[in-house]
Parts: C-alpha cells; structure tokens; sequence
C-alpha cells in the first residue's frame, strides 16, 4: 500500500496532517520530499492544516496565532447568551455576573 499525506517537521517528530491507515506498531518506510505551499494554500488553508494537526493545547494555541487579530468589539460570551437565550436554554452567565 502506497499513501502520500502532508506532514509537519517539529521538534524532530514527522506530524501527519490526517490519520493514517496504519495498525498500531506497524512497520513502514518514509521518503521524504519537501514540498513548497501551493499557490491556493492560504492562512485558511494553513490555519486548518495546523489546528488539525495539534496533538497538544500548545500546538493548537500555536496555529490560532495565524488567526488575524482580534477587533477588540467582538465579545463571544455575550453572543453565546444571545444564541442561548434565542433557542430558549438558560444563559451561561447572567447580565450581573462579573467579566474574568
């Protein structure tokens, strides 16, 4: 059997990009081709690759570093509230609550 996946080089492990079609402890051979990112392949494309890829909270905190900066407007918990309170479920927090 013959698969071509992308992987990553880190702290000397190759990271597959997906799993792999393998039995745990099977013996396979590697050969290696550097590939260059495709012209199409973009942050989005990177950023997935990357997020998909982590196996640790300090990879997956790595890649959202791709993620363009925050317009400082956005407040998550209070759209999940509002999203919560639309679909008739209890709030995570209440209006009083105080902001970590």
């Amino acid at each position: 059997m013959t698969t071509t996946v992308r992987a990553v080089y880190e702290n000397g492990v190759l990271r597959p990009d997906r799993p792999l079609p393998l039995a745990e402890g099977q013996a396979v051979d590697v050969t290696v081709a550097t590939s260059a990112v495709r012209p199409d392949d973009g942050p989005d494309e990177e950023l997935t690759r990357r997020l998909r890829a982590a196996r640790t909270i300090d990879e997956w905190v790595e890649a959202t570093k791709l993620l363009p900066a925050d317009d400082g407007g956005y407040d998550i918990l209070a759209a999940l509230n509002e999203n919560r309170v639309w679909s008739g479920e209890q709030p995570l927090t209440s209006p009083e609550s105080p902001r970590r």
